[in-house]
């Protein structure tokens, strides 16, 4: 066996800062003092849902009973009708002869009366007339109806826009604004794109 040695070390308190206190304790345990997030939205949604329940049966509670009242409305106008008397064949309309009119000739001549003002003299179309005038003209053109044209009037002068895919169609869209009365002058900014 081995020996055993005994030595002795002198019993010296241990200084420390701060005592130590030894508490016992059991195992940890979680009481909820409240109710979780989850809890409360799904308190949230049932009553919503409960709101939206009571509305729908207060809307089906008042369609139904407008359609009692319609019903008894059609048939109260039903009994009357059949309560009202027909018209019996006795009772014809006093008939009464026809009035005939026969024109005389007339030697006097009838006077024209004159009008007290001169007749109105006729004003110039608006620029919004004119530009109308000039849309339809190009959706009466077979070509010009397929592009998107734009005409603004402004003081008798019209000014066109858009994409055309020739010269010819754009000199004829051209034409076609200065045939429009009222239109004293054209600017032409339509832009030839080929397709």
């Amino acid at each position: 066996m081995s020996e055993y040695r005994e030595t002795r070390i002198e019993d010296v308190p241990i200084k420390r800062a701060r005592p130590v206190v030894e508490t016992h304790r059991d195992s940890v345990i979680r009481e909820s003092n409240g109710m979780s997030g989850g809890a409360i939205a799904a308190l949230v949604l049932a009553s919503i849902a409960v709101g939206v329940l009571i509305a729908m049966l207060i809307v089906n509670t008042q369609q139904r009973n407008r359609d009692e009242e319609l019903a008894q409305d059609r048939e109260r106008m039903a009994a009357a009708q059949q309560t009202q008397p027909s018209p019996q064949p006795s009772q014809q309309a006093i008939q009464q002869p026809p009035i005939v009119v026969t024109p005389q000739p007339s030697a006097t001549p009838v006077p024209v009366p004159v009008p007290s003002q001169p007749a109105p003299v006729a004003t110039a179309p608006s620029s919004t007339q004119l530009e109308v005038d000039v849309t339809a003209k190009f959706l009466d053109d077979q070509d010009l109806r397929t592009h998107p044209l734009d005409v603004k009037v402004t003081g008798g002068t019209a000014v066109l826009s858009g994409q055309v895919p020739t010269d010819e169609l754009k000199d004829r869209a051209e034409k076609i604004a200065r045939s429009i009365k009222g239109i004293r002058s054209v600017v032409n900014s339509i832009v030839v794109k080929p397709e």
